[in-house]
């Protein structure tokens, strides 16, 4: 029987806060508050996603930065669209990861990934990633994006979870965790933030810190 793990992307292989602190800046130069600039493109991001019918992330961001010049009473966010892309593009792995997942395909795993993105920018994110994941699953395939069921059953559909020993593994606790737990899979939350232990409800799941810490559990 295979061994599979799954991971999350944003925020558990790539680290986004280039993005947000890119928000931030652009906010700052034109003499707006920086901290509800990221406030307003994080949470029209969440609205978008998940309060109105799929549409493409690509298009998403469109969106979410219009929200933005709405909110910020300004018209300097929707122009920084290329910006907002290329920084998407150019999300770095965090420092544990890539050392985690070489470890991980030693002793034998398959690695995919699991995204609220887009083909096109997974090719970007895969090639960050050393190409060492195997396959991906992304919110264009599946036409909703996590934390909806229906993202979770695709991926045991198109991984064959049901016949591998597998485990989930993810920062995004509502995301990831809590529907990993509706799903019934093994899940390992990466809590990079040192947030309080998350709800009894969604246990048994294993906390760690950083991926390092994943080929000593195997």
């Amino acid at each position: 029987m295979r061994n599979l793990l799954t991971f999350d992307c944003y925020g558990t292989l790539l680290d986004t806060s280039p993005l947000y602190d890119f928000i931030g800046n652009v906010a700052q130069a034109h003499g707006l508050s920086a901290q509800k600039a990221k406030y307003v493109f994080s949470s029209y991001e969440d609205r978008l996603m998940y309060g109105h019918d799929f549409m493409p992330y690509e298009k998403l961001l469109i969106e979410v930065l219009s929200y933005c010049d709405m909110e910020m009473n300004s018209d300097i966010f929707a122009k920084k669209y290329d910006d907002v892309i290329k920084i998407h593009r150019d999300f770095k792995p965090f420092p544990d990861v890539l050392p985690a997942l070489r470890q991980l395909k030693q002793k034998g795993y398959d690695l995919v990934v699991m995204s609220n993105s887009t083909h096109e920018l997974m090719k970007w994110h895969m090639e960050k990633l050393e190409n060492l994941l195997d396959d991906s699953l992304v919110a264009e395939d599946t036409k909703c994006y996590k934390p909806t069921l229906y993202f979770f059953q695709q991926a045991e559909k198109k991984f064959l979870i049901k016949e591998k020993r597998h485990c989930h593994i993810a920062k995004g606790y509502w995301w990831d965790i809590v529907p990993a737990k509706k799903m019934g899979w093994n899940k390992i939350w990466v809590n990079r933030t040192g947030l309080l232990q998350g709800r009894e409800s969604e246990q048994p799941y294993i906390t760690v810190s950083d991926l390092l810490k994943l080929p000593q559990l195997s």
